[in-house]
């Protein structure tokens, strides 16, 4: 019984010490005289101080702004993707999105473009479909570069929770990933739906909280009534 803990003991000794080969350490961005630079866990500097801008990391890369490009470093300070897009975002399962002659497209981790640029907007992918507007309409993308949703929208929120936010005709509604209208273009206003499956909207004058279903579950006061009470007290 003691040599099978034994052997068990060591063969997860084993499994750990090859499953942290490979693994990347993100560095730390700090400032110093309006220039970004990053450090080690340990408080080694390992990028000097010199980028306009520098963002956090992201599956083991970091977007840094210099002659005003953006570019991408990897977790060894070295830079990875060269300056060269007017916009971009950190990586999200691999992708990111990137303006380049003022369209944007979607580019992998080696800097090449997967998604050709052809998008006068885009936002990162979330819930595998990425918002785009191509023609002055909105739609969603999926990682092929496919429209899942046609671009038909005069506005449009990401995906959050499984729903998107849109608008038609000055209204407001909501819709599934597979395009199909779940809550009616009735709000002047509308919000990402929460974690908890709730989101905020505005009907006619009125703010409200409401439900998957589109029930009301509370009224929101609003800031500007707020404010009234505030002064007459």
């Amino acid at each position: 019984m003691k040599n099978t803990y034994a052997l068990l003991f060591s063969a997860l000794y084993i499994l750990a010490a090859f499953s942290s080969i490979g693994q990347t350490t993100n560095l730390i961005r700090f400032y110093e005289n309006a220039k970004a630079g990053y450090k080690d866990a340990g408080g080694n500097v390992i990028v000097k101080p010199q980028y306009v801008a520098g963002s956090e990391f992201s599956e083991g890369y970091a977007i840094v702004m210099q002659g005003g490009k953006r570019g991408y470093i990897n977790s060894k300070g070295e830079v990875a993707i060269p300056f060269q897009y007017d916009d971009a975002c950190l990586f999200v399962n691999g992708l990111a999105f990137a303006m380049l002659n003022k369209k944007y497209g979607y580019i992998n981790t080696s800097g090449t473009f997967v998604i050709q640029p052809a998008f006068d907007y885009a936002e990162q992918f979330r819930d595998g479909l990425a918002l785009v507007t191509q023609g002055g309409k909105t739609g969603f993308i999926n990682t092929s570069g496919a429209f899942v949703i046609p671009a038909q929208y005069d506005k449009a929120m990401s995906f959050q929770n499984g729903a998107a936010a849109v608008r038609s005709n000055g209204k407001w509604g909501y819709i599934d990933a597979k395009g199909k209208i779940v809550l009616p273009m009735k709000y002047e206003v509308a919000s990402a739906f929460r974690p908890d499956g709730t989101a905020e909207v505005m009907i006619g004058h009125e703010r409200y909280k409401i439900d998957r279903s589109g029930k009301i579950l509370e009224e929101l006061k609003n800031h500007e009534e707020e404010e009234k009470r505030e002064h007459n007290r």
